[in-house]
C-alpha cells in the first residue's frame, strides 16, 4: 500500500516538475502593437506605446516569462496617457503579446484666456500638443483657466462640447468655421471661413438647429445678396435669422434683400435647395443637393437690422 502511495506521490512530482519547466519554456517572442482610430492619421505612435510597456516592465520584453507579466498594470500605465482612451493586452498560442491601443479623437483645439492651448474630445478630456503632428480641427477662443469647474463652468465645458463636436463632426460646418469664440458673457459667436461676418450662436446648446436655420439662410439669401453685406447673422433666437447690415441700406438693397426674404420663405416650405442657389465659393464649403427643413415649420423667418448699432 505504500509503495503504491509513493508511486502516484513521485507521479504527480514529476508531472509537477515538468509543467513548472513547460511554463518556463513561454516567453515573449514578439510584440504586436495596433492602433485604432477613427480618422486617417494616428496621433500616436507605436514605438512610443512599445516605450511606455517597457519602462513599466523594467527593460525588454522579449524572451521574459509569459508568467511574469502583469498585463492588468501595463493596461492601466498606457491608459494614463492622455492621448490613449482605452488598451489592451494578451498572450496569443505562439507566444506573442497583443497591444491593442484606441486612441483619443480630438475634436478642437481649445485656447484659454490666459493663452494655454491643449487639444479636447468629445468627453471633455484634455490632451496636450503634439510634437510631431496638429490635429485640424475647430479653434476655440476664451476658455476658462480654472483648474475646477464650479457649476458654470461644467455648463460651459458641456456647450464647448456641443458646439466644438457639432462643427468638427459636420462637413459643411467643418469646412466653414473658421473659429469659435467664447465672449466675456459666456455666449459663443463663429468666425467664418467665407464671408466677412460674424455668427451670433448666443448659448451653447441647440447647435444643430441653429446651424441648420442658418444654412438654409446661406444657400437661398446669402448666394444672391452677397456673403459680404452684413455684418453679423444672429442665430440665437427660435426660428429666426437676425441679418445686421454693414453700414447704411440703400432703398434698392431693401427691396432687393425683401425678395429674397420672400424666395427663402417659398423655397424653404418647398423643402428643396437647387445647384444655382449656392454660391460661387460652394465647393470650399462641401455644399451638396440636400433637402433642409426646420423642426418647427418649414419657413425659416428672417429678420433684418440695418443699423448694427441696434443689435
Amino acid at each position: 500500500m505504500l509503495a503504491a502511495w509513493f508511486v502516484v506521490i513521485s507521479g504527480m512530482a514529476t508531472l509537477l516538475i515538468a509543467a513548472n519547466r513547460k511554463q518556463r519554456a513561454h516567453v515573449c517572442r514578439e510584440v504586436l502593437i495596433g492602433i485604432r482610430g477613427s480618422g486617417d492619421k494616428f496621433f500616436i505612435e507605436k514605438a512610443d506605446v512599445l516605450k511606455m510597456i517597457e519602462l513599466t516592465a523594467n527593460g525588454s520584453l522579449l524572451k521574459r516569462s509569459v508568467t511574469a507579466f502583469d498585463l492588468s498594470r501595463l493596461e492601466k500605465t498606457l491608459e494614463r496617457s492622455a492621448w490613449i482612451k482605452n488598451a489592451e493586452l494578451y498572450f496569443d498560442s505562439k507566444d506573442g503579446l497583443h497591444v491593442l491601443v484606441d486612441e483619443r479623437e480630438p475634436i478642437a483645439r481649445i485656447f484659454t484666456v490666459e493663452g494655454a492651448s491643449f487639444y479636447m474630445d468629445s468627453s471633455g478630456h484634455r490632451m496636450p500638443l503634439l510634437d510631431k503632428i496638429t490635429a485640424r480641427v475647430p479653434v476655440v477662443t476664451g476658455f476658462t483657466d480654472a483648474k475646477k469647474w464650479g457649476a458654470s463652468g461644467m455648463t460651459l465645458l458641456a456647450q464647448v462640447k456641443e458646439v466644438a463636436g457639432f462643427v468638427y463632426a459636420d462637413k459643411f460646418w467643418n469646412a466653414q468655421i473658421g473659429q469659435i469664440d467664447i465672449t466675456r458673457d459666456g455666449s459663443f459667436e463663429l468666425i467664418p471661413v467665407i464671408g466677412d461676418h460674424i455668427i451670433k450662436l448666443g448659448e451653447g446648446t441647440n447647435v444643430e438647429e441653429k446651424l441648420n436655420r442658418l444654412h438654409v439662410f446661406y444657400k437661398q439669401v446669402l448666394s444672391k445678396a452677397g456673403f459680404n453685406k452684413y455684418a453679423a447673422l444672429d442665430i440665437q433666437f427660435d426660428g429666426q435669422v437676425v441679418a445686421v447690415h454693414k453700414g447704411e441700406t440703400s432703398v434698392v438693397d431693401s427691396i432687393q434683400l425683401q425678395k429674397n426674404i420672400q424666395d427663402l420663405v417659398s423655397r424653404a416650405s418647398l423643402q428643396i435647395v437647387e445647384d444655382d442657389m449656392l454660391p460661387e465659393e460652394a465647393p470650399m464649403m462641401y455644399a451638396t443637393d440636400t433637402i433642409v427643413r426646420n423642426k418647427k415649420n418649414n419657413s425659416v423667418p428672417v429678420k433684418t437690422d440695418p443699423d448694427p448699432g441696434n443689435e
